[in-house]
């Protein structure tokens, strides 16, 4: 007769045995065993999730490389434009001074040169057909005295010329002037008589000289 009680082998916990034990039989598991040699019941092992530190460390190297990166970028930009900026002044000046010659005097306030000289002498003379104003640096009755001061002037450097009196209506008649440079202004004359007194020439005075046969 049957007893009542069932052949059936209890089923244990786990926690009956102390872990690691089958949850089914309650035999003894080794650490990495993951099915009971007894009755073949599975076993749940419990794995350490990652280290989340290692993701978040290799996030931040690549957030810091490209935060280094911009940084460089933005500097070298900022470099540039400095260099840019800075050459610009030494630029436009440069442009200036070479495209915008210096102001000088009105080609109305430039001596005109006199007549070009020749092989027979080393000066020249009163333009043909001109009037204007000159320096007079010197006068004389003989023509050869007058060639010999203007031939000196000349081996001094400078420009010269020597006209015959007699050929223009308002100057006295009968006088070789050695003068030089022709002017539109007797103001004009009147400075550059200045200046060559200055630089050694005491008699140099300004003179009006009208076109040669009339006014």
């Amino acid at each position: 007769m049957s007893s009542g009680v069932t052949s059936e082998m209890p089923v244990l916990s786990a926690s009956a045995f102390g872990d690691p034990y089958c949850a089914q039989c309650g035999t003894e598991l080794h650490d990495d065993q993951e099915w009971c040699l007894e009755c073949g019941a599975a076993r749940t092992l419990v794995h350490r999730p990652p280290d989340w530190r290692i993701p978040v460390a290799i996030a931040g190297t690549i957030l810091l490389v490209v935060v280094a990166g911009f940084a460089i970028a933005l500097i070298n930009l900022s470099s540039r434009t400095n260099a840019a900026t800075a050459s610009a002044p030494a630029a436009a000046t440069t442009a200036a001074g070479t495209a915008a010659p210096a102001t000088g005097p009105s080609p109305s306030a430039t001596p005109a040169a006199q007549a070009a000289p020749t092989a027979a002498t080393p000066f020249g003379s009163w333009p043909v057909g001109l009037s204007g104003w000159t320096v007079v640096l010197f006068t004389s009755h003989a023509k050869a005295s007058a060639n010999a001061k203007a031939a000196g002037l000349v081996a001094g450097g400078l420009r010269v010329g020597v006209l015959n009196s007699s050929q223009h209506p308002n100057l006295k008649p009968g006088y070789w002037v050695v003068f030089t440079g022709r002017y539109p202004h007797g103001t004009e004359a009147a400075a550059a008589a200045a200046r060559l007194r200055n630089n050694g020439h005491p008699g140099a005075h300004a003179r009006q000289v009208a076109r040669p046969g009339g006014l």
